[in-house]
């Protein structure tokens, strides 16, 4: 029989032998020095891992984009439905349609609603030269030539303003009380209006309050001279007059 001391020492050498044989603890490695600086990695083996860093680069979401322009399209059509063909500066149609170009030059909208704008400033300038606003229309032409100097329509309404800058001009104002009564002596008026208009080869153009009165002089006009073909418009406004455009020969 062990008496205690002598178990309690065959029990430190059992545990002294399972001590020795474990394997040695590892040293904990070496954390880099903060001062040390990382490599420069040049040449050959430099291009390598910029390549592949060019490689994982992710590529740009195309949904994104096509969103972007979308929005820029929708401004610019924004401007353009308000007017702002190309002022104010930074914020009109002519510079959102370029900035959507700037990104896609192939851009159909974008091609499609600068020339959009120019037929605007061409029709506006048309309009201009009908009701003898020919300041306006030679402002209005010049604008559109600064996008486009070879449009075509931009020629032709050239040519007309020309034309209507040599007529004569003769203005006639309507008493609006009489057009309200529909009197004799307002119909006497624009039956005198319609026979020279037919003697002089003129056009005109007719102001009215409306619709319906402007169709109505011109009816009294036609009929005062036997239903000749009088050539002329009709635009609205507040005072009612008669431009009478006369050839100069």
């Amino acid at each position: 029989m062990i008496d205690n001391k002598s178990g309690y020492f065959v029990l430190l050498l059992l545990t002294g032998g399972l001590l020795s044989c474990q394997s040695p603890l590892p040293e904990p490695e070496s954390l880099p020095d903060p001062q040390e600086q990382v490599p420069v990695v040049d040449g050959a083996e430099g291009s390598a891992v910029s390549a592949a860093q060019e490689e994982y680069r992710p590529a740009p979401d195309p949904f994104l984009r096509a969103r972007i322009l979308a929005d820029m399209l929708y401004a610019a059509r924004e401007a353009f439905d308000d007017n702002r063909l190309i002022f104010p500066a930074g914020d009109n149609a002519y510079d959102r349609y370029l900035e959507v170009l700037s990104v896609e030059p192939d851009n159909r909208v974008a091609l499609q609603g600068i020339a959009d704008i120019v037929d605007r400033y061409v029709f506006m300038a048309n309009q201009a030269i009908e009701i003898g606003q020919f300041d306006n229309a030679e402002e209005y032409l010049g604008r559109a030539s600064s996008i486009d100097p070879e449009h075509q329509q931009i020629a032709e309404a050239r040519r007309l303003l020309e034309q209507e800058r040599s007529f004569k001009r003769d203005y006639f104002d309507l008493d609006t009380a009489e057009l309200d009564e529909q009197s004799l002596e307002i119909m006497s008026q624009l039956g005198s209006i319609g026979e020279y208009v037919r003697n002089q080869d003129a056009t005109f153009l007719i102001t009215a309050r409306n619709d319906a009165e402007g169709r109505w002089i011109y009816q009294v006009m036609r009929e005062a001279v036997g239903g000749y073909r009088l050539r002329g418009n009709i635009t609205l406004g507040s005072n009612p007059t008669i431009q009478v455009n006369v050839p100069q020969s």
